[in-house]
């Protein structure tokens, strides 16, 4: 990276962490409400009343430029139809009679079933290509063992004609090259056999103590496990091929199974999808590392030592980070609405009693219906046509689209900033790698930062955040003020 990006990094790093220090001490800064200026006329705080305040956090700048500007945009649209148009219709009609902010009987709740349709349609049908692809590569796969098999029985037969038996291995048929490692540098495939086994079995085990069986049965877990060893092979193909794995859609095909296996069961639906979409997505980042060790040409079998040590500490990091968290905020509340896991409750709610707000069904048609015929468009085009129309890289992402519905607007418009920033600065196609440095140091820096004040929270000094609440006007934090 060379003495300039280190300084890139640090500059980056500097400036992200010190403003994260400021909203700690005035959480206001990360809550500007610059629309009631606008709200003024009418008599309404767009803030208070509406969520719409702008959050001036360099790590989301840095989030957006990392993402990209069609993302950013994507992500902005649906936060521009859901906040903007679908939330005020659905308050002002009484559709959603609570606070806007509630994901129960609020506006923020009713859209939450929109963009569960979207995410669902989307994800599915995004899959579709890398399923044709699959079957493909493995009738071509059948082809070639079934004509060698023909030419061995019978290199006389007519249907044979005009076949080269030189030739059935062309590269068109033949599957990826074998791994040139020595044995003592590549992991032992009786390690991986007993330890998927094990594995296993202890997770059921575990499972069924943790819940018991009014949670999940444990052949229900079993059959999960097994669904989600199917699907994460889905997602691993889709990120080495495409860049992206798609996790949401593997957790949601496995709660619509669920929804059969158990049907009734909540919790068990739950448990089901993030089986699934946690082995997709453990599955995709372990493709990623293994990956980057072949380019590095490091050794398979170290790697394998170190993810073992890696998981077995964030055991440990991952339930003590997360007590931590809960000790100090309230999970979900106004600093955390996790409006993932509200997504991911409703879906089980609704596959499981079939409860659905006033008018949330017709939106979700709709916009399911909307993004189904996008995403075919979108990702069905460039297998049908060997040179896709200029128009089908303008189609916004549906799952980019349906995060803007989640997350409050100053979550996507910092990012958006961020994202035509990365636009700027492109040169042939890419975005220059300070330029990724420098969102790297926006990231971290916030990050490493909101530990300390998590800390010092924490050790009771929140009395200082609430301090300069009062003092900056604010009222948007959660300290208690």
């Amino acid at each position: 990276m060379g003495r300039t990006g280190w300084y890139v990094l640090g500059w980056s790093f500097a400036a992200s962490a010190g403003i994260t220090f400021l909203s700690f001490l005035f959480p206001v800064i990360f809550a500007v409400p610059v629309f009631d200026i606008l709200g003024v006329v009418i008599g309404v705080s767009f803030a208070a009343d509406w969520l719409w305040w702008f959050s001036p956090s360099l790590s989301y700048v840095g989030q957006g430029i990392i993402m990209g500007f069609p993302t950013t945009v994507s992500m902005n649209l649906g936060m521009i139809t859901g906040w903007a148009v679908l939330s005020p219709l659905a308050k002002h009609k009484g559709w959603a009679p609570g606070a806007v902010g509630s994901s129960t009987d609020g506006s923020r709740g009713w859209i939450l079933w929109v963009a569960l349709a979207i995410m669902i349609s989307e994800s599915i049908i995004s899959l579709l290509p890398i399923v044709i692809s699959y079957a493909r590569k493995m009738l071509n796969h059948y082809k070639r063992h079934h004509t060698q098999a023909l030419f061995r029985t019978n290199t006389a037969d007519e249907s044979l004609d005009g076949l080269d038996p030189d030739k059935v291995d062309d590269d068109d048929w033949n599957d990826d090259e074998p791994e040139l490692e020595p044995p003592e540098r590549l992991v032992p495939t009786s390690w991986v056999t007993i330890g998927l086994s094990a594995s296993a079995i202890l997770g059921v085990a575990m499972v069924w103590i943790i819940f018991g069986d009014e949670g999940i049965k444990p052949w229900a877990t079993a059959i999960g496990l097994v669904l989600a060893s199917v699907l994460a092979l889905l997602g691993v193909r889709a990120l080495g091929e495409t860049d992206l794995n798609p996790v949401s859609g593997i957790g949601k095909i496995s709660q619509l199974l669920f929804a059969v296996l158990q049907p009734g069961n909540v919790v068990a639906n739950i448990i089901a999808g993030g089986v699934a979409e946690a082995g997709a997505q453990q599955a995709g980042d372990l493709m990623q590392d293994l990956k980057t060790g072949a380019l590095l040409q490091a050794s398979p079998r170290s790697q394998f030592y170190g993810q073992l040590i890696g998981s077995l500490a964030s055991v440990f990091v991952s339930v003590g980070a997360y007590k931590l968290y809960t000790r100090v905020y309230q999970i979900p509340g106004p600093e955390f609405p996790v409006p993932t896991a509200a997504v991911w409750l409703n879906l089980a709610r609704l596959l499981n009693t079939g409860a659905l707000p006033p008018y949330a069904k017709t939106f979700m048609i709709v916009f399911g219906a909307v993004f189904a015929l996008l995403s075919i468009l979108k990702y069905m085009t460039p297998i049908v046509v060997s040179k896709p129309p200029v128009w089908v890289r303008y189609i916004p992402s549906g799952i980019a689209f349906a995060i803007g519905f989640l997350n409050t607007p100053s979550f996507s418009l910092a990012r958006l900033i961020g994202g035509y920033i990365a636009y700027r600065t492109r040169k042939n196609g890419e975005t220059p790698l300070m330029v990724i440095v420098c969102a790297s140091g926006f990231v971290l820096g916030e990050g490493i930062t909101s530990i300390v004040g998590l800390v010092m929270t924490g050790a009771g000094r929140g009395a200082v955040s609430c301090f300069g609440c009062h003092l900056g006007g604010g009222g948007y934090c959660s300290g208690g003020c």
